[in-house]
């Protein structure tokens, strides 16, 4: 389902929330925007990667600032390296930071841990078992998404922690549109390989003979082929393209652009 997503502060830093998750006592979770941090220029201001030419104090202060937000040590704020794989990792109590190399997801059922990623157009997917009381966070661009990560992150959720998927309430988070998202017929060829049973997800567009794909509705399809139900996910439809003032895109800026955060933590 769509949704009009909640836009609060905590402490000073404006956030996102989806409007299903709001009501667990348990949890807590976000989304960032680009507003209130110290970055300068292209990274104003609130740019959380160390990787885009930013300066790593400004993006120290913004990390340091979110985890005093989230009342974290700074150390407990996760992120994954994020290299467009299908990794999945199990986050720990005495997990850090040099342990999610060459990883785009992360589960965890300790609390006072927030996992999160970093994206610029890709999908941040939020996963919460409120049974089992375990947590997951994906990063899902186009390469994750035919590598089926959303998927293989519930796989390890039942795996590793007894989750029904039925039980799984997930959100998608601001990300670029299908309308927005042009690629070339390399990439169309595996969408349409993989979701060929929905049409919908890669659109010609006549005019300039290039294929739009919905990264949206094809995370929804995985996550519906894993048995989550439909009425349990929630999409937050905010293009990443579309809203140059609240968020940071890779398609429409350059991939040298800031980075804004998803997270989710079980409290």
């Amino acid at each position: 389902m769509y949704s009009f997503m909640v836009e609060r502060k905590i402490c000073e830093i404006p956030v996102f929330q989806f409007e299903q998750l709001n009501g667990q006592k348990q949890l807590n979770h976000f989304v960032t925007s680009r507003r209130g941090g110290v970055s300068k220029s292209k990274y104003q201001s609130l740019n959380f990667s160390y990787k885009v030419g930013d300066k790593e104090q400004h993006v120290k202060e913004n990390r340091n600032s979110l985890a005093e937000a989230l009342a974290i040590q700074p150390k407990y704020l996760l992120f994954p390296d994020q290299c467009h794989t299908r990794n999945v990792y199990e986050v720990k109590c005495n997990s850090k930071t040099e342990d999610l190399l060459s990883t785009d997801a992360l589960i965890t059922n300790c609390r006072n841990i927030c996992i999160s990623v970093l994206t610029a157009d890709c999908v941040p997917i939020l996963l919460f078992d409120p049974v089992m009381h375990a947590v997951g966070i994906v990063h899902s661009g186009w390469k994750g998404t035919v590598s089926r990560i959303a998927a293989r992150t519930i796989e390890k959720m039942v795996k590793i922690y007894g989750s029904k998927p039925q039980n799984v309430l997930v959100c998608i988070g601001p990300s670029i549109s299908q309308k927005h998202y042009e690629v070339g017929s390399e990439v169309a060829r595996q969408f349409e390989f993989w979701f060929a049973d929905t049409p919908s997800i890669f659109i010609r567009n006549p005019s300039t003979g290039k294929t739009h794909i919905n990264l949206w509705e094809a995370n929804i399809q995985l996550l519906l082929r894993q048995g989550i139900l439909k009425r349990n996910i929630e999409i937050s439809g905010i293009c990443t393209y579309e809203n140059s003032s609240l968020f940071f895109s890779a398609r429409r800026d350059g991939c040298h652009c800031g980075r804004f955060a998803s997270g989710i933590m079980l409290i």
